[in-house]
């Protein structure tokens, strides 16, 4: 956001009256006026640096910036600076900070290796180190609570940098970095970016570390190794601009930086990109980074002005904002009320351990860490002893410059526009590519499209394919010299087909150069094994993707399936057996059913004896057999009979149904020899994997290379030099089906569920073509191409001719318990007939004889009562009918007695 002619015109006067304030406030801080409460302050710098230098400039403006807006305060830091240019000089330096100059706090060291000997000194003297410049991961003020940093870690735009990469789509990387004893490159840098980029399967490819003293020819040697490599996305970690100039510089006169590649410097380079020169900054045109934002603000732009300069460094404005923190930290102590003293306790003859002992150490780092205001680089806010991380920016370098193309935040992700605490970014898109979400990004070469990231070494030349040579199942693979030439060769078959179709779905061009493997080799798994030191750039054929294969090289997604089966040979011939009748059911079924129909007979006959008892015995027994045959409705008169017939009948349907279901499938189903579980012998094919597998099961095996020799070895068996069953992969037995289907038949056996990552093509460990091949394999899937070349090679039926499902081989017969829940039932509803039969005969004898005794007391009392009177004979003569009739014992009525009894009537 620009400012008007206006306010440039009322900043200069500003800042001129600034200015006069400073000189005052300098003057009067050496000075130490007699209402001001003088406060020590160290600062530890190498001031032969330009960094250095620098800092310590933006320091002394900063305090004079400080004191002149507050004139109230009664405190004053009065600065001691060390020069420091490495680890003794530093330690000593603030030895005598803390012995001699009774600091109340140190603001430094410059480098991380000064930080951890500083920061230890100050943890024991209890004088709190603040760095504004050390920015290694390995150093924590978790570890020290005096030691405090007012920069952003290396960790914090880790994130950013790994999600970037990520975003644009990148799995593989190259790290550059400066790699001096005395900066935090080598020391914690590296191994947190590595732990980012494993956590985000992120693979570095290659790490080049490059001293700052290092001379061209060095340089150039190490970016000559850059063309040899396949990634092409460059990641550069350098604190040195002269470094980063000299690198740049080359790598555009070498021609690594063009169209193809991907540049991404981080922060220790990106907030010093401005002071590089005009030339630099053409050569690295394309490159993008990350770096912290800065928000715009009016004393920003008035600093700016005061040190008349537009590109501000961002080591300078945290070293302001430092300075600023710390002097309203000690504005809120209570300073006359403490002291420093020495700890007598740990004295010795050695300085390190002969300190002071600050007793203002714990009150300072509180008010540190409570310290919040909006300072020159943001937002002034620590946690846990560390400047928080803010938003981070993603810039594009182009033309004389870079410019901002996007923002990130840990949880937002990437945006176009900025979200801040105090800015929602409305309008701010989140998702989707970084193509999409970002600006437009210019890249190396001067191209708006994003680079793949990787390169093929062998781009513009023939890509080696190495081809197994087959004897057999030359449908996949078909290798053939041409006449006249030996050699060049003809390569044809499935595989090659697929292959090339997935070629030419790629988004780049590759020529395959196909190369006979040499036939010394004796399994596929040697071949993959010896892929990464051959001459070959891929292997291509009927290659079995497994697990102890993909620990040597690299596969793409399978195309074929695959997995082990074992087929054997049919021989319908056993099924001519005059006794096959009797195979359905086990023989303790068969004895089983007999006894039930015995048990039925007994129970009909047991039910029956009352109603039809001129019925013999043995007519009874056949009673169960002959309702079958003959299923008549007055067969038995009893109602519990006809209950227990039906439960017969039930159960009787049921076993016909199972045993015309099971001799069905013994005469429909051939039977196949030998056994799954012990073959005598077995057949595999050549050079596969299937073979280590049976020598494991100690099985006799032989090798064959063709469909005819599969036919032939099964033909004669293993007792005539053959064998009893061949195991291979799926595609290979369709095949073999597909041809000799009728004579032979896949089952189960011990490697079923042996399945594998089917067929694919392998690359050398790391190669960038796997992940596009995988991509050409789906696409031509789901374009039904691979489909297309299986009805070429193998036919229209090859697809549907393998089925899974295991087919019985010996046909077991049913057996008595397979129907016990049937046998059961019938046994507890026949006994419950009975019993009910039973008790109801009981109960209507008891009745009858009951109602008999009845009638003949009846009759007697009948008796001593007759008249002379005329009309008795007639009464006489009806009750006597009544008392003639006469029940049976079942209920029914047998007979009628009709009683005359002759008074001598008329």
């Amino acid at each position: 956001m620009g400012f008007s002619k206006l306010h440039l015109y009322i900043l200069l006067i500003n800042s001129t009256i600034l200015l006069l304030i400073t000189a005052e406030t300098e003057t009067s801080t050496h000075s130490e006026p007699k209402n001001h409460i003088a406060v020590s302050v160290g600062v530890v710098l190498d001031f032969n640096s330009s960094t250095g230098f620098a800092a310590n400039s933006c320091i002394s403006t900063a305090l004079s910036d400080f004191y002149s807006l507050n004139k109230h305060y009664t405190t004053r830091l009065v600065l001691h600076p060390k020069n420091s240019n490495g680890v003794l000089s530093a330690a000593s330096a603030a030895l005598e900070l803390v012995n001699d100059d009774q600091v109340y706090a140190i603001i430094g060291p410059q480098y991380s290796k000064e930080a951890t000997f500083v920061a230890e000194i100050g943890g024991k003297s209890q004088v709190p180190i603040i760095s504004f410049s050390v920015t290694s991961s390995s150093l924590w003020p978790s570890q020290n609570p005096y030691f405090i940093r007012t920069t952003l870690p290396d960790s914090s735009q880790l994130e950013c940098i790994t999600s970037l990469v990520q975003k644009l789509g990148y799995d593989a990387v190259v790290v550059l970095y400066q790699d001096n004893t005395d900066t935090e490159s080598s020391t914690g840098f590296i191994p947190s970016l590595t732990d980012a980029f494993q956590k985000a399967s992120i693979q570095l490819s290659y790490v080049i570390a490059i001293s700052s003293s290092a001379n061209e020819s060095h340089i150039r040697q190490e970016l000559s190794n850059l063309r040899r490599m396949q990634t092409r996305v460059y990641l550069v970690h350098m604190t040195s601009s002269d470094l980063a100039s000299r690198l740049f510089s080359i790598a555009n006169e070498e021609g690594i930086m063009n169209n193809g590649t991907a540049w991404i410097i981080t922060d220790a380079l990106s907030n010093t990109l401005r002071s590089l020169d005009a030339t630099t900054i053409e050569a690295m045109e394309g490159v993008i980074g990350v770096k912290p934002y800065v928000p715009k603000s009016k004393n920003l732009e008035i600093f700016k002005i005061k040190r008349k300069e537009n590109n501000i460094n961002m080591l300078c404005l945290r070293a302001y904002d430092t300075v600023w923190a710390l002097a309203t930290s000690v504005e809120k102590l209570k300073l006359p009320q403490v002291r420093t003293s020495l700890d007598k306790s740990n004295a010795s003859s050695a300085a390190i351990t002969d300190l002071r002992v600050s007793e203002t150490g714990p009150g300072l780092v509180q008010k540190i860490w409570e310290t919040r205001f909006l300072g020159l680089s943001g937002e002034f806010k620590l946690k846990d002893g560390q400047l928080e991380t803010p938003v981070q920016e993603i810039i594009n370098v182009v033309g004389n410059g870079d410019r901002v193309v996007g923002y990130w935040t840990s949880r937002s992700g990437f945006s176009r526009k900025i979200a801040t605490t105090t800015y929602d970014g409305h309008g701010a898109v989140y998702s989707g590519p970084v193509e999409n979400v970002l600006k437009p990004i210019i890249w190396p070469g001067d191209s708006t499209k994003k680079p793949n990231g990787w390169e093929v070494p062998v781009m513009g030349q023939k890509l080696k394919v190495g081809v197994p040579r087959k004897k057999g199942f030359k449908e996949f693979v078909n290798v053939t010299e041409v006449l006249g030439d030996t050699k060049k060769y003809n390569v044809t078959g499935f595989c090659i087909d697929v292959f090339e179709a997935a070629l030419d779905s790629l988004s780049f061009k590759i020529e395959p150069q196909y190369i006979p493997v040499d036939e010394s080799i004796e399994t596929y798994k040697d071949l993959v094994n010896k892929l990464s030191g051959t001459k070959y750039d891929a292997l291509v054929g009927d290659l079995t993707i497994r697990a102890d294969r993909e620990i040597t090289a690299d596969f793409s997604l399978p195309y074929l399936e695959s997995g082990v089966v074992m087929v054997v040979r049919v021989e319908p011939d056993r099924l001519k057996n005059m006794w096959i009748f009797l195979k359905p059911l086990s023989w303790d079924l068969w004895l089983t059913i007999v006894l039930a129909a015995v048990f039925i007979g007994f129970v009909l006959r047991m039910l029956e004896r009352h109603v039809n008892p001129q019925r013999q015995l043995g007519m009874l027994f056949l009673f169960p057999l002959a309702a079958l045959a003959f299923p008549e409705r007055n067969m038995v008169g009893n109602k519990w009979a006809k209950f227990v017939l039906v439960v017969w009948l039930f159960m009787a349907y049921i076993l016909m149904q199972s045993y015309t279901a099971n001799l069905s499938s013994i005469l429909t189903v051939s039977q196949l020899r030998p056994s799954a579980d012990s073959p005598a012998c077995a057949g595999y094919q050549r050079y596969s994997f299937v073979g280590d597998m049976l020598k494991k099961m100690n099985i006799k095996t032989r090798n064959y290379t063709s469909m005819e020799e599969y036919d032939d070895a099964l033909s004669h068996g293993c007792k005539n030099g053959g064998v009893d069953v061949i195991f291979d992969e799926i595609p290979y037995v369709k095949l073999f089906l597909h041809k000799y289907g009728s004579k032979y038949q896949t089952i189960s056996s011990k490697m079923d569920g042996t399945a594998t990552g089917g067929f694919g093509f392998a690359f050398p460990t790391g190669s960038p073509l796997s992940k596009p091949i995988s991509k050409a394999i789906l696409d031509i899937m789901e374009e039904g191409k691979i489909q297309q070349i299986e009805k070429r090679y193998f036919g229209v039926g090859y697809t549907f001719q393998y089925h899974a499902e295991d087919i019985p081989r010996d046909g077991p017969s049913l057996t008595s318990y397979s129907f016990a829940g049937l046998f059961t039932i019938t046994a507890f509803l026949t006994v419950v007939a009975l019993v009910c039969s039973e008790c109801s005969s009981a109960i209507s004898r008891f009745r009858n004889l009951h109602a008999v005794n009845i009638s003949r007391v009846q009759s007697v009392e009948m008796t001593d009562y007759v008249s002379s009177d005329e009309d008795e004979p007639q009464d006489s003569k009806e009750k006597a009918e009544i008392l003639g009739q006469e029940e049976s014992n079942d209920g029914q009525v047998v007979q009628t007695t009709n009683i005359h009894i002759d008074h001598g009537g008329e």
